[in-house]
């Protein structure tokens, strides 16, 4: 509750927040423009598809990726000194209510996630019977550049995302609803919705959106009970990591050069949300036991 409430410390008018919209708003704008005037001057001719396996050829999937990732770069930077200058808000107030920002509670969880994610990866893929179909793909001249990108640039953009939702988005909703429920699941929503032009959504079906609004739920819970930004940005950062650098499909957000390919299909829908509800609960079960978070009921 703490983090939610130390927003009411900063200036928090309508009017700045309109105004930090629309700062997003343009700094994505700006973030896509080098990679179009790339395109434009390096690829004339090629028609901008980023879910087109013949334009991710063509262009290069390091070279997509950067182009991707940049934007939420922009955003990261932008938005912090809008906090920081506009709404006045402590940098260290940004990101959590800590005395110090928890690398290590950050670092700790997102290496045990990554464990998770890869057991939970192979394992799935060895029960099914489908083992054939992942590739090992290491080519090094590939692979490290792919590496730098992926730790310099994911934890901008994860952070950019976090920022957009767990604190511009879930603080000021709570200083208007003035209550936790609400600013959780609006923000949520917000989150499923920014979401909807990704490749997973036209393969399985909008109803792939529950994915993301549970992600969101997930997500803000973390930021309320832990009264701060740590434990959310590991999941994204590390699960960002996980996709990019371990673990490629041909049909998701990042096609990269990644260490394994996946080459079948995405599999059901219920699968896929039935196994993502049983992670995002047990995490939270195990996150609510380690750091004794009062019961969800509680919560107003």
């Amino acid at each position: 509750m703490k983090f939610l409430e130390i927003a009411k410390q900063d200036k928090s008018s309508i009017g700045l927040y309109l105004g930090g919209l629309a700062l997003l708003i343009v700094l994505y704008i700006l973030g896509n423009l080098p990679m179009l005037l790339d395109i434009k001057l390096n690829f004339p001719g090629l028609l901008f598809d980023p879910e087109n396996p013949g334009f991710i050829s063509s262009y290069g999937s390091l070279r997509l990726l950067i182009g991707v990732l940049f934007p939420f770069v922009c955003i990261f930077f932008g938005l912090v000194c809008y906090l920081r200058y506009a709404h006045q808000r402590k940098w260290l107030h940004i990101f959590t209510t800590a005395s110090a920002f928890r690398w290590k509670r950050f670092f700790a969880f997102g290496s045990s996630l990554l464990i998770l994610l890869t057991i939970m990866a192979f394992g799935e893929t060895y029960l099914s019977g489908q083992t054939a179909a992942l590739s090992w793909n290491f080519k090094a001249e590939r692979f490290f550049p792919l590496l730098g990108v992926a730790l310099l640039m994911v934890p901008f953009q994860a952070a950019a995302e976090e920022l957009i939702f767990r604190v511009y988005a879930l603080q000021g909703l709570f200083i208007r609803t003035k209550s936790v429920w609400w600013s959780v699941l609006i923000s949520s929503v917000f989150f499923a919705l920014v979401h909807v032009s990704n490749p997973e959504i036209s393969t399985l079906g909008p109803s792939l959106l529950l994915y993301y609004l549970m992600a969101g739920l997930f997500l803000a819970l973390l930021t309320v009970q832990d009264d701060g930004l740590e434990l959310a940005l590991a999941f994204h950062v590390f699960n960002n990591l996980f996709g990019i650098l371990l673990f490629s499909t041909d049909w998701q957000v990042f096609h990269t050069e990644a260490l394994f390919l996946d080459h079948r299909g995405p599999g059901t829908l219920s699968f896929y949300l039935l196994g993502s509800l049983f992670l995002f609960s047990l995490l939270y079960l195990v996150l609510a036991k380690i750091f004794g978070w009062k019961p969800l009921r509680t919560l107003r």
